[in-house]
């Protein structure tokens, strides 16, 4: 990807609109791209969850005006206590997304622009963020790239990238409830007692199966919700990030009770390295590179070319 705007993405920065979106932490602030109308139209709005709005290196300023040249429109905004919004902002726990502020995006995005279809993208906390919409707003979202974020509530990751023997570990004695008493030697297995223990004795709200697993509730809950959607998904981790212990565990549970057409519509990239690293500038841009071509293949007319003729 070229990172100096093009003649059509400097097009789309002047039709950019600033907007503020109402919600229950106060008024989010956002800049909605529109498509280009001279590109085919993709009918499908790319919601950006990014800290800051920009990213690093206006790398998301450019992603979006890429993808809005190419016929799709594109929506990136503050979370509340952040940037230009309103609100206080809380410790960001990735176990804790901000759900509300993006119900209320694409609630806004529908009512302000006509939006009615989108693929949603983000990084650790921003990922679980943008999972968590499809709680509410499955109905809409067509997809979702998600990128090395925790799967496990956060003490629970630490402690088991502690122990050196690895996730497989923690699946064995969840598979032997005969271990269990035994988990809870002093030791290094201390933690799984207290793990174990709170999966035995919870229930997801509303009826859905038990939580069996390590993982965070609110994952498996989000994602049981992005399966039953039908959305295609796109998840990218690196085998040097701390997260990707989360996600191996989350591969041989939750990952392995797919059907074969479930399964088949969920892309699954581990990299070499790291990608969560948020000073490695070129791995950062891979990340950009790697969303836009997948978002782009959602495009009804295919191959898309952008407003000044380029192919993608």
């Amino acid at each position: 990807m070229d990172w100096r705007e093009s003649p059509a993405q400097l097009d789309r920065a002047r039709a950019e609109v600033p907007v503020t979106v109402p919600s229950p932490h106060g008024l989010l602030f956002g800049v909605y791209t529109p498509p280009s109308p001279a590109a085919p139209a993709a009918g499908r709005c790319a919601v950006l969850f990014t800290r800051p709005r920009a990213h690093r290196n206006r790398i998301w300023v450019l992603g979006a005006r890429h993808l809005a040249a190419r016929g799709f429109s594109a929506f990136r905004f503050d979370y509340h206590g952040s940037g230009d919004s309103e609100g206080e902002m809380s410790f960001l726990d990735p176990n804790r997304p901000y759900r509300d502020d993006a119900d209320a995006v694409l609630r806004f995005l529908r009512e302000r622009f006509g939006e009615h279809r989108f693929i949603v993208y983000g990084m650790c906390f921003d990922a679980r963020t943008a999972l968590s919409a499809f709680e509410h707003g499955a109905a809409a979202i067509d997809g979702l790239a998600f990128f090395a974020s925790p799967v496990m509530e956060l003490d629970t990751l630490v402690k088991a990238r502690a122990d050196h023997k690895g996730p497989g570990h923690l699946l064995r004695a969840l598979g032997n409830p005969g271990n269990w008493q035994a988990l809870g030697r002093p030791g290094r297995w201390r933690y799984m007692a207290t793990v174990v223990g709170r999966i035995a004795r919870r229930a997801v709200p509303g009826g859905a199966p038990r939580n069996d697993t390590p993982l965070s509730d609110g994952f498996v809950r989000h994602f049981r919700a992005l399966v039953r959607s039908g959305a295609r998904a796109l998840f990218v981790y690196g085998e040097d990030d701390a997260e990707y212990v989360s996600f191996k565990v989350a591969l041989a549970t939750v990952f392995e009770k797919l059907t074969p057409a479930e399964r088949a519509r969920i892309e699954v990239d581990i990299w070499p390295g790291d990608v969560h690293g948020f000073l490695n500038m070129p791995v950062q841009r891979r990340t950009v590179e790697r969303t836009l071509a997948w978002i782009e293949a959602f495009h009804p007319a295919g191959t898309t070319t952008a407003a000044n003729g380029t192919p993608s």
